[in-house]
């Protein structure tokens, strides 16, 4: 596809292909809202990474620790559906249903597979590949993304970046749904971006075919925090760098 720029990484023997639609990035510099300095400063980041400058060896060490592994445990579902409930109900958190865009799009994957008889449940790739194509506020997927906090670093995948109006959208495909559970993982994403590269306005989403969730990464050192907290759920690894970030 024209505009479409492809590096595929291999991260602990594990196949990342990033993909970058550079037509629709171009067209945002085109368009009246939106902050230019953050959008030049995104394209100078996927231009490194289309290039393979990044530090795969830190991606590549066994024991250094991923963003991925960031989850709520060990707390029952009854106190994590009432939690949440609690965060739509007072607007911390904004529900989007099953008709809205990103949820639209992974069912008209679903579709397709159906209409082609293909009778397994399609991949992060196809949904993720197809949102890229198809809609012009996607730029980029399976993003990589790395900090080092003096002697330690962290290193994670984010599935997708978007650039509504003047909003950066961290988002991140989760077709099992439990959102609260990743929540630190997808927070811990927007706070990794909105360090790393200076940016501002930034909101994490996380969807699956029949919903979606939208949040501020800064919930993970108020609310769930407290949360957390409450419940006393001590194992908490992304509380050594998030302070920092």
């Amino acid at each position: 596809m024209k505009g479409l720029r492809t590096k595929v990484y291999i991260h602990r023997k594990i196949p990342y292909a990033f993909n970058w639609n550079e037509y629709n990035h171009n067209q945002k510099f085109s368009q009246l809202f939106g902050n230019p300095s953050e959008i030049k400063r995104l394209s100078y980041y996927f231009k490194k990474i289309h290039h393979g400058d990044i530090p795969n060896n830190l991606f590549n060490t066994i024991n250094s620790p991923r963003v991925s592994q960031f989850k709520i445990k060990g707390i029952k579902h009854a106190f994590l559906s009432s939690f949440s409930k609690k965060l739509i109900r007072q607007g911390t958190i904004s529900y989007l249903n099953s008709q809205s865009q990103l949820p639209s799009y992974v069912q008209n994957v679903y579709t397709t597979y159906r209409k082609n008889g293909i009778k397994r449940v399609p991949g992060h790739e196809p949904v993720l590949k197809n949102i890229l194509i198809k809609d012009i506020n996607s730029l980029a997927i399976e993003v990589p993304i790395w900090k080092e906090f003096k002697e330690r670093f962290i290193t994670g995948h984010i599935d997708l970046i978007q650039i509504v109006n003047d909003t950066i959208k961290i988002a991140d495909y989760k077709p099992e749904g439990n959102f609260l559970i990743s929540l630190p993982q997808v927070a811990a994403y927007g706070l990794l971006v909105k360090s790393v590269l200076s940016l501002n306005k930034i909101k994490c989403v996380s969807f699956n075919k029949k919903e979606a969730w939208e949040f501020d990464p800064d919930i993970l050192k108020t609310e769930v925090r407290d949360f957390l907290e409450l419940h006393r759920m001590d194992e908490r690894p992304w509380e050594e760098f998030i302070e920092e970030l």
